[in-house]
């Protein structure tokens, strides 16, 4: 009876250090695997922070910029629609923002809407990448009004945004 016993255990140990080899082996084979590049970019877990300024060129809707931070390049895009309300102290936007990259596998075009404040000068936006890097992941952009050279009517917009 004992011998049984024993036996069983043995058996059941194998069978346990086999699973956990198996399962090692498949985690070690999966960090190989990402470390090789062949699994897609998880940065959607990493938030994705940009400066920019922008201004109309060569007048409204059209914009134009730069961007800094995780991603550098010029800035581009319109104002799809703009409504103003509460006496014109809000502006009710919708624009499409597009990022053209040094490098061009980071280069993206999302969709924002938001809010414009006309007293404080300052907009919050929200929206979702449509195409290029990060496709379908959510877009925060904030921004101030402030006086600049580059600009025809010295009139930019600096902020940050925000993709995760």
């Amino acid at each position: 009876m004992e011998v049984r016993k024993a036996f069983r255990r043995a058996a059941f140990s194998k069978g346990v250090a086999f699973v956990i080899t198996v399962l090692t082996a498949f985690i070690l084979g999966a960090g190989t695997l990402a470390a090789s590049g062949q699994v897609k970019d998880a940065r959607a877990a990493e938030a994705v922070q940009l400066t920019y300024t922008k201004w109309f060129s060569p007048h409204f809707p059209t914009m134009t910029g730069v961007v800094g931070g995780d991603i550098v390049g010029t800035f581009g895009g319109d104002v799809l629609s703009r409504t103003l309300i509460a006496n014109g102290q809000i502006g009710q936007l919708e624009a499409r923002y597009e990022v053209i990259a040094v490098d061009p596998s980071q280069s993206f075009t999302a969709l924002v809407q938001g809010k414009q404040n006309n007293e404080t000068h300052t907009a919050v936006l929200n929206g979702v990448v449509i195409s290029g890097f990060l496709t379908g992941e959510r877009v925060h952009a904030e921004y101030q009004v402030i006086s600049c050279t580059q600009a025809p009517n010295h009139v930019c917009f600096q902020g940050t945004i925000r993709v995760n």
